[in-house]
């Protein structure tokens, strides 16, 4: 079987819930992350084989959002692409779909992508084909429907971190404090421009001129325990669980270009890092946040690593609950996690999260000079995908 290898990781900033990203669709953010991956790996868009796309939130996004995102990036009528549905999950199982198809030699050449714009869900009028006979009629919120419910259990996210919190005996001041440590190391990040190498700046256009967004929105300067603790619970009466402990809304989208490694150094490519293994898990959905941790010891199963081995994780941050139950398992000291902020802080674009996780994983080893890391999230419903990297070394 093929050694995969990863050339070249790029991403969009990650823009608040209609912020600045409002007017760009989850497709031209996929292209756009897409275009840039492959000219940052020097990899002409001919050569790319095959697109896979994580891409949840489809309503309103025409036929196969994937395909879309490969062609207009630039690709060929020829490249084979798809769209993955996974929630959260979906753009990091597919970089392990394209992993796979690579490792099988079934591809030389390929992409990952994950693309978000959840200020651009639609709303929808259920039952209206058939059409009403008389009464008023309910539109129904597209993000909650299909996202932030639960299919199963019938349940907001949030409740299923709520769940969570009650299980690990996790307190509100915990999670605030997580909160809080999150939003610092975002802003720090932004304000030394630690993560210049993976963004890609957007030209915004309006009336007024162009102007280029090349910051995340969403981290909060000057937070403080103070300010969080007045927020109030959301989604549980009495409850820890807040909108400043909870995971944001935004847009964005990331992309890696990956390959065999016979084919970079036939194309005299220096690859960033090569896949090592991943793992697919899942729990019950009304404590989804958990599927981490059984994702994460399949990951390291089949990489036959301990735990101990892994020098840096990015793991999302759907909620500081959640986040904190499923280290409550693993034991990952915090200074090996998500050192640039993460979903409570940078924001969390469903179908972009994924692949950002693993942009933002391959360039901070790079910066550390480590030798394993790993990628890990959750997804609504239960499932769990982890992926594990070793730096690339002459």
């Amino acid at each position: 079987m093929n050694e995969v290898v990863i050339v070249s990781g790029m991403r969009t900033p990650v823009g608040d819930f209609l912020g600045s990203l409002k007017d760009l669709n989850s497709v031209e953010l996929g292209a756009l992350a897409l275009k840039r991956a492959m000219e940052e790996a020097n990899v002409d868009p001919g050569l790319i084989e095959e697109v896979v796309c994580g891409n949840p939130d489809m309503a309103g996004a025409k036929s196969n959002p994937g395909r879309q995102v490969a062609i207009y990036a630039g690709c060929t009528w020829e490249t084979v692409a798809c769209t993955v549905n996974q929630q959260c999950v979906s753009s990091l199982r597919a970089a392990e779909i394209m992993y796979q198809e690579i490792l099988l030699g079934k591809v030389d050449i390929g992409a990952a992508v994950g693309c978000a714009s959840m200020s651009n869900i639609p709303y929808l009028l259920i039952g209206s084909r058939t059409g009403y006979k008389m009464g008023h009629q309910q539109l129904v919120d597209g993000m909650y429907n299909d996202g932030m419910t639960d299919a199963f259990y019938n349940i907001l996210m949030g409740v299923t971190a709520e769940n969570i919190a009650e299980m690990y005996k996790i307190s509100r001041e915990e999670q605030d404090e997580f909160a809080l440590m999150s939003h610092h190391r975002a802003c720090a990040s932004i304000n030394n421009k630690t993560q210049a190498s993976e963004l890609i700046p957007v030209e915004i256009k309006s009336k007024k001129g162009s102007t280029f967004f090349d910051h995340d929105e969403h981290p909060r300067q000057g937070l403080t325990m103070e300010d969080l603790a007045r927020l109030k619970p959301v989604f549980v009466k009495d409850g820890t669980v807040t909108a400043g402990n909870s995971s944001g809304i935004n847009d964005g989208a990331a992309a890696l270009v990956m390959m065999s490694l016979d084919k970079a150094k036939e194309l005299g490519i220096k690859p960033l890092a090569r896949i090592v293994a991943t793992g697919s898990a899942a729990v019950d959905a009304k404590i989804m946040g958990m599927g981490v941790v059984p994702s994460v010891r399949k990951a390291l199963k089949f990489a036959d690593l301990p735990i101990e081995a892994i020098d840096y994780w990015e793991i999302n941050e759907a909620f500081a609950a959640q986040i904190i139950g499923c280290n409550r398992e693993l034991k990952i000291p915090l200074d090996k996690m998500n050192a640039n902020g993460g979903g409570i802080s940078i924001g969390h674009p469903v179908g972009m999260t994924g692949a950002r996780l693993l942009v933002s994983l391959v360039h901070e080893m790079g910066r550390r000079s480590v030798r394993y890391g790993a990628a890990s999230l959750c997804g609504g419903g239960g499932p769990s995908t982890s992926m594990i990297i070793e730096r690339y070394a002459d």
